[in-house]
C-alpha cells in the first residue's frame, strides 16, 4: 500500500514505451533518412563517415552506387553536416532491428555517371557535374571565365591536368586573373 500511495501521490514516472511510441528529444539523433531527389552524388557524406557506413563508389561505367549500412552507423551526424544539398537528415527512428536479414538493414542508390567530353570515361555523377554548373551560372564570373569553368567541370582530372601542363608549355599561354 506504501508504493501505491506513493504512485498517487507523484504520478507515474516510467514510460508505457513498449505500449505506446516513445517520444525523443528535438536534438536525437536517429536513424539517417536519405531523400534520394536531392542527392548528386558527391561522396562528402561517405569521406565524412568515421565508420564507413556510407559508401559512394563507381558500381559499373553508367553508375554511381550510394551504399549505407545502418548496422556499421554510429548516428553521430557528420553526413547530415557535410551534405550540401541537405539529401541526409538524422530522423527519430531508433528501433533498428530486423529479424534474419542482414541485408535489411542496407540502402542503396544508383546515379548516372557524367562522361569525360575529352576522354569519354566516367568520372563522377550527372547530378553533381548538373549542380556546379547552376552554381557556376549564379556566379558573377565573366562571361569568358564562367564558359571555361563550366568547360573544365565536364572532363576528368586526367584530361584537365594534361590540358593544364600542354596550355603551360604554349608560347601564347596567358595566366587568366
Amino acid at each position: 500500500m506504501k508504493i501505491l500511495d506513493l504512485i498517487l501521490k507523484h504520478g507515474v514516472v516510467t514510460k508505457p514505451y513498449p505500449f505506446a511510441p516513445y517520444d525523443v528529444g528535438k536534438n536525437f539523433r536517429g536513424k539517417p533518412e536519405y531523400n534520394y531527389a536531392l542527392c548528386i552524388g558527391c561522396g562528402a557524406c561517405g569521406i565524412a563517415c568515421p565508420p564507413n557506413a556510407i559508401r559512394v563508389n563507381f558500381d559499373t561505367q553508367k553508375s554511381i552506387l550510394w551504399h549505407y549500412d545502418v548496422g556499421r552507423c554510429i548516428f553521430c551526424g557528420r553526413c547530415e553536416e557535410v551534405c550540401p544539398t541537405k539529401a541526409i537528415k538524422l530522423g527519430k527512428e531508433f528501433e533498428l532491428g530486423v529479424k534474419f536479414e542482414r541485408l535489411d538493414l542496407i540502402t542503396q542508390a544508383k546515379l548516372d555517371t557524367q562522361n569525360c567530353l575529352i576522354c569519354s570515361k566516367p568520372f563522377a555523377s550527372k547530378r553533381f557535374v548538373d549542380f556546379v554548373l547552376q552554381k557556376l551560372d549564379c556566379s558573377n564570373l565573366n562571361p569568358k571565365r564562367k564558359s571555361n569553368a563550366k568547360y573544365y567541370v565536364q572532363i576528368c582530372p586526367n584530361c584537365k591536368q594534361n590540358s593544364n601542363a600542354s596550355a603551360m608549355c604554349d608560347k601564347n599561354y596567358q595566366k587568366v586573373e
